[in-house]
């Protein structure tokens, strides 16, 4: 069995503030050119912003027109200032002789222009050299996500992503080498769920239907397919880079690119009410699932399911079932705490016949825990790890 979870709700605000574009699908395919509408959205993850500056990079195919201020600009007294430096790029200065901070929402709305015949496909928008200040004229840190605008083949919708996250905890913000995750958004695939598929080389198959899922261009493993979400697994080339590029395509139409930052490891536990918090997905010494009416006993050694571990030791491969014989382990660290207790791991890495990416993780309870439906149970990966899953003890 396949260890997975399907989020309800997994959009989360980053942890510095973004600025990123949106996508935009073109009208028709062929004949006139077509204009549409980008917008440049800021989520401020809490800090006061008064000036903004940015650069947007395109293709020639789809030349920047003009960029209009947006609501959250009039309302904070702000004006927009719009440059070419050089070709492909358009300069965007966003400034007010005030210290009025600049809300989250729309920007600007970037009017593009798709030429005369294009091809039906995804026109990236980039962005690139974002700065920001606050009030007071300091400079704060700002992280950039692209869009575009795409052109639908006849009939066909264009995939939209919304947002990634750890399959088992729903962290947002980064992704590690062979983590399970799950994806969000519109007209990802068909409207029936379609399963995990082996392929003759007994590989998870990265396509399900005709849904694919792009990480830099590489193909991801994919667990399942719906119109709304998708489970894939972030394929380990991505492995030492600091940011991957995630891009849908579903019926030869690609979505814009999502950019999201790569980190060494995003350790999350699955949970039995898969929520991302509560009583985690551990099996007992005895082979029982971990609960309220199946508690552990201390000195008991339990099995803990989780994912985002990074890469391994032989190094991964993308959508292997990995077999008794051939088990692979974190390159990174492992530790667990149990009832705010240190827990002696027996064993940390990937799980017998499971595909590359669930991590299994026996540890022993310690011993001196109060009898407990919920006592607090982490796991640490490279510094990293999850708070709110539990486990019964008794």
């Amino acid at each position: 069995m396949l260890w997975f979870a399907v989020a309800t709700g997994i959009l989360a605000s980053p942890a510095t503030p973004t600025v990123s574009l949106t996508q935009a699908i073109a009208a028709a395919q062929g004949g006139a050119a077509v204009e549409v509408g980008v917008e440049v959205a800021l989520s401020s993850a809490g800090q006061a912003l008064s000036a903004i500056q940015f650069d947007i990079s395109y293709q020639s195919q789809a030349p920047i027109v003009s960029v209009s201020l947006g609501d959250t600009l009039t309302s904070a007294e702000k004006s927009i200032w719009a440059s070419t430096p050089g070709p492909g790029v358009e300069r965007i200065l966003i400034v007010g002789l005030n210290q009025n901070a600049i809300a989250d929402g729309v920007l600007a709305t970037v009017s593009v222009e798709v030429a005369a015949g294009a091809s039906p496909g995804v026109y990236p928008l980039g962005l690139t050299n974002a700065t920001a200040s606050d009030p007071l004229g300091g400079p704060v840190p700002l992280s950039t996500g692209g869009g575009g605008v795409v052109v639908p083949g006849a009939g066909v919708s264009a995939p939209a992503i919304s947002a990634v996250a750890n399959a088992a905890s729903y962290a947002t913000g980064s992704v590690a080498p062979g983590e399970i995750v799950v994806v969000a958004g519109n007209f990802l695939a068909g409207s029936a769920l379609s399963s995990t598929q082996i392929t003759s080389a007994g590989l998870v198959a990265a396509s399900l239907g005709t849904t694919t899922v792009l990480f830099d261009g590489v193909p991801a493993p994919l667990l399942y397919t719906m119109a709304g979400q998708l489970s894939a697994i972030v394929p380990y080339e991505v492995s030492g880079q600091a940011q991957t590029s995630i891009q849908v395509e579903y019926q030869g139409v690609l979505s814009a690119p999502f950019t999201m930052a790569v980190a060494p490891t995003c350790p999350g536990i699955f949970t039995l009410n898969a929520s991302g918090t509560g009583q985690g997905a551990i099996v007992n010494q005895n082979g029982t699932i971990n609960g309220a009416d199946s508690p552990a006993a201390p000195g008991d050694v339990v099995s803990i399911y989780g994912t985002g571990e990074g890469q391994t030791a032989p190094p991964g491969t993308d959508g292997i079932i990995v077999t008794a014989a051939d088990l692979r382990q974190p390159i990174q660290a492992v530790t667990v705490s149990i009832g705010g207790q240190s827990a002696d791991v027996w064993y940390a890495g990937s799980a017998g016949d499971q595909v590359a990416g669930l991590l299994q993780v026996n540890v022993r309870v310690p011993l001196g825990i109060a009898p407990s439906a919920a006592v607090p149970v982490t796991i640490t990966v490279g510094g990293n790890s999850q708070p709110g899953v539990t486990m019964a003890v008794q």
